[in-house]
């Protein structure tokens, strides 16, 4: 009786088409159709009479087509070739600006908490320093854009946020450019700086470096290098804007080690935040 159930199989398996890669003991039942429990019998029964070919290995079985069958052992695996998930020029990318998201990483590590006016001066410290660190990552998407034309830009965002996403957000708070949503934003900037006209006067053209300088101020020594302009008379023409409220001055000094000199400041910015040793804090 049970040579005859399973006789049964005979005809049903010559129809199917079993894949080259196999079939599980669960494929092989919904492809019959038959009970899960059953698959195994009717796979050894079907091996036998030589219509599929019955692979066990560590107590897993697996169905083949006869045609695979080899001399010995499990037919080899099929190669198929699987596309890189990334670009290998966008990976090598990553690995760059690695050594930057380390650097703001330990950066807000050492943010004190608290409210901003309770460590100003320390905050406004890691605040400069992680822009700074958010401008060289600018620099090298850039570069990256430049040598990598076919990449979209939106191809090395994605990667940054799917690389850093805890990280980037506070790049972008400088540089709003690298948001998901930002524009076109690799695009080398214009070199150069516009030059002055030879026209204008002592206070125009010491007025037009102090405003172009931004909160950052500017030392009296740049203005009397690049206007050409006597020290003494910087110092003349900066008393007479500060006495008018349009400029500030501040004694101070840009580095931990430099030398402390006068610095002017536009007065729209506000005063100059100055920490300890009369160090400028670039905010």
């Amino acid at each position: 009786m049970r040579r005859k159930v399973m006789g049964e199989w005979d005809a049903k398996a010559a129809f199917l088409n079993v894949p080259d890669d196999g079939w599980s003991f669960v494929g092989f039942a919904n492809a019959l159709p038959c009970h899960p429990s059953e698959a195994e019998g009717i796979a050894r029964y079907l091996h036998r009479k030589k219509l599929i070919w019955l692979s066990m290995r560590q107590g897993h079985g697996r169905v083949f087509p006869t045609t695979m069958r080899p001399g010995r052992g499990r037919p080899k695996a099929l190669g198929i070739e699987q596309a890189p998930l990334m670009d290998p020029s966008l990976a090598g990318f990553l690995t760059q600006a690695h050594p930057t998201f380390l650097k703001i990483r330990l950066l807000l590590g050492t943010d004190p908490g608290g409210a901003w006016n309770e460590h100003q001066a320390a905050k406004a410290e890691i605040r400069y320093a992680i822009a700074v660190e958010a401008t060289k990552l600018m620099t090298l998407c850039r570069t990256f854009a430049k040598k990598h034309p076919a990449i979209p830009v939106t191809a090395l965002r994605d990667a940054l946020w799917l690389d850093r996403p805890h990280t980037m957000p506070v790049i972008a708070e400088t540089q709003p450019d690298l948001t998901p949503a930002g524009s076109e934003p690799v695009v080398e900037q214009p070199k150069g700086r516009q030059r002055l006209s030879r026209n204008l006067t002592d206070e125009e053209r010491m007025m037009a470096y102090v405003e172009a300088a931004g909160a950052t101020g500017i030392a009296a020594y740049e203005i009397a290098n690049k206007g050409k302009i006597a020290r003494d008379r910087v110092t003349i023409i900066g008393e007479m804007f500060e006495n008018m409220g349009v400029i500030r001055s501040a004694v101070v000094r840009t580095s931990d080690r430099g030398r402390k000199g006068t610095r002017y400041f536009m007065a729209k910015h506000g005063e100059p935040l100055i920490g300890e040793g009369g160090r400028l804090i670039l905010s």
